[in-house]
């Protein structure tokens, strides 16, 4: 079915959100002018946009589209007012331009790590970072509106056939080796995303990860094993496992979608 899509930020999970909805009729954001004649070369719609720019081109294209939100704040910020104050204001201007739906991608980061239990949809948020606690005041904003307007997707550490973390840890040395593991697969993402575009907003607050939790220290041994890559060293691998274990099991039932990947590692 054909839906009209504004994807607000298309990087790496842009990409397949778009290729798996080659019917659709996607608008999308960019910040570079290279970026967007690539897109525009892939027959999607594409417009540069920052946060801070003049949003009155990019909340038009929304009306009765569906709204993926997905800037992260970047990775250095320590100072996120800016970026918390603009991106609810961009919600605002798509919700005043009719937009169907804005899904909000957060992350499950917001439950913190200081606690060792199951966390669920329901567990109470408890975020230590910066960017942690701009994506909840970010959440809190969005449920002010009517819940057939949102969608919140909390999404764990991201993984794909291009993008893996043993990449970046490969021949470098961590401590806390039992520390949990929390991942979910992009094809996942995407199959959920298009059940939540095909349904429209329930204002529900869902997450996504695997259904397994191994140590970071065994599982990375064995992914870089597995890669023929140096392998990274933790400390305390041998320790009991520690960290939250995201438990995506009602959302997974609530979207009727079963994980293609539902262990981290079928992701290897």
């Amino acid at each position: 079915m054909q839906h009209n899509l504004v994807l607000c930020g298309h990087g790496w999970l842009g990409g397949y959100l778009a290729a798996a909805c080659p019917e659709s009729h996607i608008t999308s954001t960019t910040r570079t002018s290279e970026k967007r004649q690539k897109l525009a070369d892939a027959g999607i719609n594409a417009m540069c946009f920052s946060l801070g720019d003049d949003p009155s081109q990019l909340v038009k294209a929304s009306k009765d589209a569906t709204v993926i939100l997905n800037i992260p704040p970047g990775r250095r910020s320590q100072n996120l007012g800016d970026f918390r104050q603009q991106m609810c204001a961009l919600i605002d201007g798509f919700m005043q331009h009719d937009a169907r739906q804005v899904v909000f991608i957060s992350t499950t980061s917001v439950y913190g790590d200081e606690t060792n239990s199951v966390v669920t949809e329901t567990s109470p948020v408890d975020p230590q970072t910066e960017s942690a606690k701009a994506h909840v005041a970010i959440e809190n904003h969005l449920q002010r509106y009517p819940a057939n307007r949102f969608t919140i997707l909390r999404l764990a550490g991201l993984t794909g056939p291009d993008r893996h973390p043993v990449n970046m840890l490969s021949g470098k040395h961590f401590g806390s080796g039992n520390k949990v593991v929390n991942l979910i697969h992009i094809h996942d993402v995407t199959a959920a995303l298009q059940q939540i575009i095909a349904r429209g907003g329930k204002g529900e607050i869902l997450h996504l990860c695997s259904l397994n939790h191994p140590k970071r220290g065994d599982y990375y041994s064995r992914c870089a094993h597995k890669r023929g890559l140096p392998p990274p060293t933790f400390d305390d691998t041998t320790a009991g496992p520690t960290g939250k274990k995201v438990d995506a099991t009602w959302s997974w039932e609530r979207l009727g979608v079963a994980p293609g990947y539902p262990t981290v590692e079928e992701m290897i």
